[in-house]
């Protein structure tokens, strides 16, 4: 069995069709839902892109491999999903966002570092994040140090790349569109408020989705049948900034979004996300609030149509009963909810994502409410390939029964961490730990929209959380999870 594994970067949930919503259109991303199963209440094992990611790759917890943040790489000694795959016999492609060394911020010109092939990939354009995709790089500093994360984009009002940091940037240059992209990314990373919008200076061709998308359809038109394959698409949007190109966010202009989750109170929440609200949200009105939710929507739409595309690459070659497919995202978006943006908070809009896993062979068109995780990816696409792995340890659990309709997934809670910050949900109550803050405690049945920290009248409910929380935590994994 193939595998195509689409993974969008900062998608909330909530932001497709086939999940109940009228104000964008995902009719390709639905199509995945119709051949497979979404688990509508996915959640990521952290709200931040490494490690997330690196949960994926190794199917347990960030904590346990010491990745809390953007600022660690994937441990080498770690055993991933991709090493395994490779070792039986699959060609295994990366093109996008992996975001396995972060910190460097330093992907090789041609996306091909030789630490991609060590971690699995045999083909990979391993390209810059969104906002990496702008940063210079000097000369004379030793790749791979800490020294080469640069944020200075000009000296003198020159715009020098003495190194290119990626694939991206090279297919910039060699269009004469680098200098301009780098220069209104400076303007919108150091000038402009977190909130600000503006249709990007690319056209949709040269869009950094539009590059990974294009190069992802090449693969599937080019690559060989001797041979399984696994291809992890990963996009680099609808991360900020909101830049949609003009003919995407044309496609939204005149469309009034619902507004987003409001707290009546600052009662009830840590200072660090009172800080953060201050940051996001300062001299924010309505109009900009909208046009952000516009460029979001139109990046989300370009997505969609480069997955239609590929859908029907898979259909050209006669491919599409051979290929499981995944649509997922690394973490959500705040979007304005409680006047916050981006993610690293344990609420809904960051925490939630859509995961849709699609088999040949399994009825689709369903949808499964059990506590889905993203380590759950690492044994269900093994499981899928039919390649034996060591189970014991693993946080995530296969998802291959409910696929087949044979078993409904029952997992007993929900785990994410990340440096400053952990969270646990039984699927009713939701506890959030922030050191030396305020702590959390949210009834998801009767305040979806976290308005009311109930945590000093439920010790009892903090107590349990706290327990299980403490159990996860120890060295060793932690499994209590049952398929029924």
């Amino acid at each position: 069995m193939n595998i195509l594994m689409i993974m969008a970067d900062q998608f909330r949930a909530d932001w497709m069709s086939c999940a109940g919503t009228d104000f964008v259109d995902t009719p390709n991303i639905d199509a995945i839902a119709k051949r497979g199963v979404r688990f509508k209440n996915a959640i990521c094992n952290a709200p931040l892109c490494a490690p997330s990611r690196a949960a994926v790759a190794a199917g347990v917890y960030p904590n346990r491999l010491g990745v809390l943040g953007n600022y660690e790489n994937f441990p080498i000694d770690r055993t991933t999903y991709y090493q395994l795959l490779r070792k039986n016999g699959y060609r295994v492609c990366a093109i996008g966002k992996t975001d396995l060394h972060k910190p460097h911020h330093f992907y090789g010109e041609n996306g091909d570092l030789p630490m991609m092939y060590h971690l699995g990939f045999t083909d990979v354009i391993d390209t810059e994040g969104k906002m990496c995709a702008c940063e210079r790089r000097r000369r004379g500093i030793k790749v791979g140090s800490s020294e080469t994360e640069l944020h200075e984009f000009r000296d003198d009002g020159e715009i020098p790349f003495d190194i290119l940091a990626g694939p991206y940037q090279k297919y910039l240059k060699g269009k004469g569109k680098l200098r301009d992209f780098a220069s209104d990314y400076h303007d919108r990373l150091c000038d402009k408020p977190v909130w600000y919008s503006n249709a990007s200076v690319l056209s949709s061709e040269d869009f950094h989705d539009g590059f990974i998308g294009k190069k992802s359809c090449e693969f599937l038109e080019n690559v060989g049948v001797e041979s399984p394959w696994h291809l992890f698409v990963s996009f680099v949007g609808p991360h900020d900034p909101w830049d949609a190109p003009q003919e995407y966010f044309d496609m939204y202009k005149d469309k009034c979004f619902p507004a987003p989750i409001t707290d009546v109170s600052e009662d009830g929440k840590p200072d660090w996300v009172k800080k953060n609200r201050s940051f996001c949200s300062k001299d924010m009105g309505q109009e900009d609030m909208n046009k952000v939710k516009q460029h979001y929507a139109g990046m989300i739409k370009l997505i969609d149509d480069w997955v239609g595309k590929m859908l029907d690459t898979l259909d050209s070659r006669g491919l599409t009963d051979d290929t499981a497919i995944i649509f997922c995202s690394d973490h959500g978006e705040m979007l304005g909810d409680h006047g916050l943006f981006r993610k690293t908070f344990m609420y809904e809009g960051s925490l939630r994502v859509p995961l849709i896993v699609a088999h040949p062979q399994a009825e689709g068109g369903r949808t499964d409410d059990g506590l889905a995780e993203m380590v759950d990816l690492y044994p269900t696409i093994l499981d899928i390939a039919g390649v034996d792995y060591l189970k014991s340890g693993l946080d995530g659990i296969s998802l291959l029964p409910v696929l087949s309709g044979v078993k409904k997934l029952r997992r007993n809670y929900q785990f994410s961490v990340l440096d400053r910050t952990r969270m646990i949900s039984d699927g009713k109550y939701k506890l959030i730990v922030s050191y030396n803050d305020l702590n959390e405690l949210y009834d998801l049945e009767n305040d979806p929209h976290e308005l009311n920290n109930i945590i000093s009248e439920n010790p009892g409910i903090v107590l349990r959380l706290t327990a299980l929380m403490e159990e996860i935590n120890k060295e060793e994994g932690y499994y209590r999870h049952s398929l029924l």
